[in-house]
């Protein structure tokens, strides 16, 4: 029993954990005037500072990346126990956003700023409502999956575990990718944007667009001839629609 109580406990930390982490980037790219925000503190070198943000963008990047793929699972789930290996991947994401936070070098030059009280009001509403899409696009694919919380139960439970399922239902009927698509956009949303900024959505970009080629070819490993014509037929991230 208390095993069973330390497994849940441990999964629902791990959900809060993720849902702080994703708090704090929402925030940090909002550059509220906190201390954690992309462009508080004192500003050094250029070059040097935009070396150093790349470095954390892509070490942030790596571990998703790495820690994603099968041959890693594999050898993870040999460590810790397969119902807690997402929460701990959680557990690990956020140790990584405080880090990049903190270690983040503000260069606050400002490439362009809208001072227009609506223009700036519409585009804060996008940002959040960008946010907004990718929190719900993890319903559709299993929201308490996704962040480890599902196969805590099952195993507390003593339920059948059950794996990541395929969908192509809201945004995936549209889009392959909506939630890679979201980190792309958000950082170009902001009435004011800097350099420092400039350089997290650049940075972003090239990330994503390199880890979505890993990341499809493991759902055609593992989904076959279903995610290959799912690909044919639905765009990764331009909601256009391929002739059939």
């Amino acid at each position: 029993m208390l095993r069973k109580c330390l497994t849940l406990l441990y999964a629902a930390g791990g959900y809060l954990t993720g849902l702080a982490s994703i708090a704090l980037i929402v925030t940090f790219l909002a550059d509220l005037p906190l201390t954690w925000a992309i462009d508080a503190g004192t500003p050094g070198a250029f070059w040097p500072s935009v070396a150093v943000n790349l470095g954390l963008l892509w070490a942030f990047g790596l571990h998703h990346s790495v820690t994603a793929r099968r041959w890693f699972k594999r050898y993870w789930t040999r460590l810790i126990p397969p119902e807690l290996e997402r929460a701990t991947y959680l557990y690990m994401t956020a140790t990584l956003t405080v880090l990049l936070i903190w270690l983040w070098q503000p260069i606050p030059k400002t490439v362009w700023h809208v001072s227009d009280p609506l223009g700036a009001g519409l585009l804060w509403t996008a940002y959040l409502g960008v946010w907004g899409l990718m929190f719900s696009a993890t319903f559709p694919i299993g929201h308490f999956r996704f962040f480890g919380l599902a196969q805590a139960w099952e195993r507390v439970t003593e339920a059948p575990a059950r794996e990541a399922g395929f969908t192509g239902r809201w945004l995936y009927a549209a889009l392959r990718h909506p939630i890679s698509l979201g980190w792309m956009l958000v950082p170009w949303i902001t009435p004011h944007m800097t350099m420092g900024q400039f350089v997290f959505a650049i940075g972003t970009a090239i990330y994503v667009l390199i880890a979505t080629i890993f990341e499809e070819a493991d759902l055609v490993a593992d989904l076959g001839e279903t995610y290959r014509d799912y690909r044919r037929r639905v765009p990764a991230f331009l909601p256009i629609r391929k002739p059939r």
